[in-house]
């Protein structure tokens, strides 16, 4: 999101109404998106996960913001705000959308006209590579019939900044800013490398006690043979991802 400011993000005055899309437990919400508006008043943050805004809401916590339960695919939930949000923010979540034609337009009917949005997520990552070779394991496939999701379909069908741009130009939107690249997170611990997509794994809750840590080393150990490791031998992520800032005309 380093583009946002040369656009002239964080200019505005107080009557800005910002909306943060997928927020998590908030720390991107107070730590990146919250900076970018010092004049702000107050922001929106939601998230589709209950359990996660109130983890926001205690770990996070900010007199300007406001974390809300909403899910940018479900009209009805965000429907309080249709033309309303003059600057909207949605960092690493809009590749788990099941219809991502649906969440741009719900986010064009939320801008008031003239108003932006800044938008960074995955094309397609090594994480998403390991999970479709180890579900392939017999001895895990099944475990993996029961959660929905797993891989985004831009990384199943190779999507590019081109089926994008074309997406959301049909959708009305005037696109002010596109970027596609390779990124390569380093890890500062092979530790906290297994502890973090441990973490994030949506199979591992359903996997019995006994053999998760079982999995948890069948799923690192290819997750390391897909990255590699850098110079300094950390294990590290690799990610195609997209940076767009558009516009509503």
């Amino acid at each position: 999101m380093e583009s946002v400011p040369r656009l002239g993000w964080g200019k505005g005055g107080e009557n800005e109404t910002v909306l943060d899309v997928g927020c998590g437990p908030g720390g991107t919400t107070i730590h990146l998106v919250l900076p970018l508006f010092p004049n702000l008043q107050k922001m929106i943050a939601v998230d589709v996960l209950p359990h996660v805004i109130e983890s926001a809401e205690r770990k996070n916590f900010h007199e300007k913001i406001e974390y809300r339960v909403a899910n940018i695919e479900e009209w009805s939930t965000v429907a309080q705000w249709e033309n309303q949000i003059t600057k909207l923010v949605s960092i690493h979540c809009l590749h788990w959308l099941k219809d991502q034609r649906k969440g741009f337009q719900n986010i064009f009917k939320l801008l008031k006209r003239g108003g932006e949005a800044a938008l960074c997520f995955s094309l397609a990552t090594s994480y998403h590579a390991a999970i479709l070779e180890v579900q392939k394991i017999p001895k895990w496939s099944s475990f993996f019939k029961v959660v929905e999701n797993l891989v985004p379909e831009s990384h199943h069908n190779k999507y590019n900044h081109s089926y994008y741009k074309e997406m959301l130009e049909e959708i009305g939107f005037e696109i002010l800013y596109c970027k596609e690249e390779v990124k390569m997170d380093v890890i500062s611990s092979d530790e906290k490398y297994r502890d973090f997509f441990s973490s994030v794994c949506a199979v591992i809750p359903h996997i019995s006690v006994d053999q998760r840590e079982e999995f948890k080393d069948c799923f690192i150990q290819e997750l390391l043979r897909q990255n590699g490791r850098d110079s300094e031998g950390l294990p590290y992520l690799k990610a195609n991802v997209i940076e767009l800032v558009l516009r509503k005309k």
